[in-house]
């Protein structure tokens, strides 16, 4: 096979021949074919007999090909196929101009590789490699075999699609095994997150609110705003609606905000709502959002807004329990400035009462504090720290009044004695000040201090093994002493932790030791990390705790908002119990890669790795020394089978009694204190899921209070995907104990997904199995065809 000159005739013979031919403003073209013949006058070749032309990545074979050099038009007839980095066409005619690679397809077929798509049509125009637009054809995702009926397609009289774009149908049908099942008139539907359209529609049923439809459109106002607008009817309850709005200002300035409104009609059927004295018809709303506003390097602005209109929103319409159980709902407004040597920051902090709280509840409007990061004045071993912060605490009935808290501090750096032991002084002096006491009107003050000294040392071992790996023992023992004078808190407003600084003269002793192994081909595994920790009174003993009950009276203030807690008189013990803390196995998750697995059209997982695998038990323990018995007890198992199944099981104990306190503002890892006994609480948590061998993926999680005999909550949820996992249904079923809730998730992969509230919860309970599949009714990170993971929700965005 040699090149050709362009002078060669019709007359010469037809063995395979290559020629090279240049259009204007294009890449060279090489035509290979079994007879190929140049029209001078024309500057026009004529391929025929298996041809081949390749310009650049783009590679086209037909039975027939003509090539018109001057306008760059190229006109394939005869089983053409046209492949490039994205698309494959298959065509009985192909029109295309090389020089802008747009063109006409007659009784074709196109396979656009990024989003699975395959578009058929009589007459289809190809605009460029991404965008096409056809004549009465089909449109789907599905990995059909050759001649095989696709799980779902549209047929349409015109559609115009947009890969990672848009699609736009007018006269479709929506077809189940080729069966017309719902009519689409017209449609346009975003591929992308940043594309204007509607949604999806998502209908269900709750049996508080009854039957529910929700629409909803998303606007791109411009490459760095969106709007989603989203309409939502209850037949039980009433009619809303939410408006997101979402922005980026740069790199490190954005912000989320949700306004959910909701016009009632009834009352909702849920316990806690009384059918008498109730204003039925009414307006309810939310309001919550984030912004983050990074000025320059050294200015940092936050604001987080939660506001309902009335104290039951949560109670009464959120499906979420963490937000059914908010004591208050918290919004603020944080300024924070770097400057030499430390941090300013200014805080405006309200509080709107939803389980606890009331008219009589501190605000802190505002607040300002200058922290000094620990630094060396005298460029000796010598390091100094400061914490200071004003206060104005503020509320809407009761008196309001200032504090002033300064806290300088004096610490070494580690002082080693024969490389076995390090010391670490360390001196804190604090001085509170307020504008008046609990029971007077006057100023007050309250000075101390901490002292400590802390001793710490580190012993390790490394064992090699015959394969190159090895394991890691290390035993790290500490000792710290810790001293806080007695002051009087009796003449104080006790708001926070810095108005509660009891007495301490504590020893606390600790040992951590753990067991790495290194893996030869890479990595590392954890097989146990155990803490052991107690303290010893060195002076009294305690001889009175708070009482947290919920409804006890406290010494001065009221229930919703103490002053002075509550106490009860206790047996102090010199020996606090025994924590225990034991992790063994990894509780990181872990992406492991999938043996021989490649992305191909139609693989399950496309991005050559298996879902993340967690092995692990975790142990939280007191062990009570004086009666020989776990005072708590709190475990946590979870094993996990690759993408096959997992399990997880939880369980909380605590004896009836004293619960130790731990921690304080001075030392996290002590234990000064107890609180007032309290009952016995005892509760597990289970959960897990499974693949079956009929595509289906099923998952549950379920909460159980052992001591008063009842279920708070329990979830049960399954997937199915099809087998080229083109698309899938999710069904999902929440249980609490005044409510139920069920729905059902519907995906077209590359189309788009139904989304509501048990989104959220089948994406927790199944996504451990499921990692970088195609097809699911979520943002998949890792699926070749799932949005990108879009930003959290707000802090407090409730689905009513």
């Amino acid at each position: 096979m040699g090149w050709v000159s362009p002078a060669r005739g019709a007359g010469e013979p037809a063995a395979p021949s290559t020629a090279t031919a240049t259009p204007a403003a294009a890449q060279p073209i090489e035509i290979t074919a079994n007879r190929i013949d140049y029209l001078k006058e024309l500057e026009t070749y004529e391929a025929d007999g298996s041809v081949v032309i390749v310009q650049g990545t783009v590679r086209l074979t037909a039975d027939h090909v003509t090539v018109r050099m001057l306008p760059g038009i190229l006109i394939a007839t005869g089983h053409v196929h046209l492949a490039d980095p994205k698309t494959d066409v298959w065509a009985e005619r192909l029109e295309l101009n090389v020089n802008t690679e747009a063109g006409v397809v007659i009784n074709g077929q196109v396979y656009l590789r990024p989003t699975n798509t395959f578009v058929t049509g009589r007459l289809l125009q190809r605009f460029s490699e991404d965008h096409y637009r056809a004549k009465d054809g089909s449109f789907t995702n599905c990995d059909a075999m050759e001649g095989a009926i696709p799980a779902w397609r549209f047929t349409f009289d015109d559609i115009d699609v947009n890969a990672g774009e848009s699609v736009a149908l007018k006269g479709a049908w929506l077809c189940v095994n080729d069966v017309p099942v719902v009519p689409i008139p017209t449609l346009t539907y975003p591929l992308s997150t940043r594309k204007s359209g509607f949604l999806i529609p998502n209908v269900g049923y709750d049996n508080r609110f009854g039957a529910s439809l929700r629409q909803s459109y998303f606007w791109a106002i411009n490459p760095s705003q969106d709007l989603t607008v989203s309409p939502q009817y209850y037949s039980d309850l009433g009619y809303g609606g939410d408006l997101e709005y979402r922005y980026v200002l740069d790199r490190k300035s954005r912000g989320q905000w949700l306004v959910s409104a909701l016009q009632q009609q009834k009352l909702p059927n849920v316990a806690g709502v009384s059918p008498e004295g109730a204003d039925v018809r009414r307006t309810r709303a939310l309001i919550s959002g984030t912004h983050v506003q990074q000025v320059n390097p050294d200015l940092l602005i936050r604001a987080q807004a939660f506001l309902v209109t009335d104290p039951d929103y949560l109670q009464q319409l959120s499906n979420s329990g963490a937000q059914r159980a908010l004591p208050s709902g918290e919004s603020n407004l944080l300024g924070s400035r770097r400057v030499p040597y430390g941090n300013l920051y200014l805080l405006g902090q309200y509080l709107q009462p939803l389980q606890s709280g009331g008219s009589d509840t501190f605000q802190r409007l505002p607040e300002f504090g200058y922290t000094v990061s620990n630094f060396t004045p005298f460029g000796g071993p010598v390091l100094l720290g400061m914490d200071a912060n004003f206060v104005n605490f503020y509320r809407d009935q009761g008196f309001t009044q200032n504090r002033v808290d300064i806290m300088p501090g004096l610490s070494t750096e580690t002082l080693n004695i024969g490389h076995v032991v390090g010391l670490t002084p360390r001196l804190k002096v604090r001085e509170v000040y307020y504008t008046r006491g609990v029971r007077t009107e006057e100023s007050v003050h309250r000075e101390t201090l901490w002292a400590s000294l802390e001793a710490t040392s580190k012993l390790a071992r490394q064992f090699r093994t015959g394969d190159g790996g090895g394991f890691l023992h290390t035993i790290e023992p500490g000792v710290i002493y810790e001293y806080v004078p007695p002051t009087d808190q009796s003449r104080i407003t006790q708001i926070d932790q810095v108005d509660d600084l009891p007495k301490k003269n504590l020893l606390t002793y600790s040992l951590r030791s753990r067991v790495l192994q290194q893996i030869a081909q890479g990595g590392s595994f954890n097989w146990l990390d155990l803490t052991l920790a107690q303290s010893y009174r060195v002076g009294a003993v305690q001889t009175r705790a708070r009482d947290f009950t919920p409804g006890v009276l406290p010494e001065v203030g009221s229930v919703t908002q103490p002053l002075v807690p509550a106490t009860v008189a206790i047996d102090g013990k010199k020996f606090s119990d025994v924590w225990l803390r034991a992790v063994i196995g990894n509780t990181t998750p872990q992406i492991v890669p999938a043996p021989g697995q490649a992305f191909a059209k139609g693989s399950a997982a496309g991005i050559g790795q298996l879902p993340t695998l967690n092995k692990y038990l975790v142990v939280d323990a007191f062990l009570d020394p004086y009666r020989g018995t776990m005072s708590q007890w709190n475990t946590d198992l979870r094993f996990q089978q690759q993408n096959l199944w997992y399990v997880e099981i939880g369980q909380r104990h605590t004896r009836e009694g004293n619960r130790v306190r731990r921690g304080d503002v001075w030392n996290p890892i002590s234990f000064n204190e107890v609180f007032a006994p309290t009952p016995e609480i005892q509760f597990v948590t289970a959960g897990g899921a499974f693949r079956t061998p009929w595509g289906w993926t099923v998952g549950a999680k379920g909460y159980y209070d052992v001591k008063n005999g009842r279920s708070p909550e329990y979830d049960v949820v399954a997937l199915y995907q099809n087998p080229c996992k083109c698309w899938s249904l999710g069904l999902y079923y929440l249980q609490f104990p005044d409510r139920a809730q069920y729905n059902f998730m519907l995906s077209l992969t590359g189309v788009g997904w139904t989304e509501n509230f048990g989104t959220a919860v089948l994406r927790t309970i199944l996504s451990p199995l499921l990692m970088g599949e195609r097809g699911l009714p979520w943002a998949s990170p890792g699926g070749p065809y799932g949005r990108p993971q879009p930003e959290p929700s707000p802090p407090g965005a409730v689905q009513p």
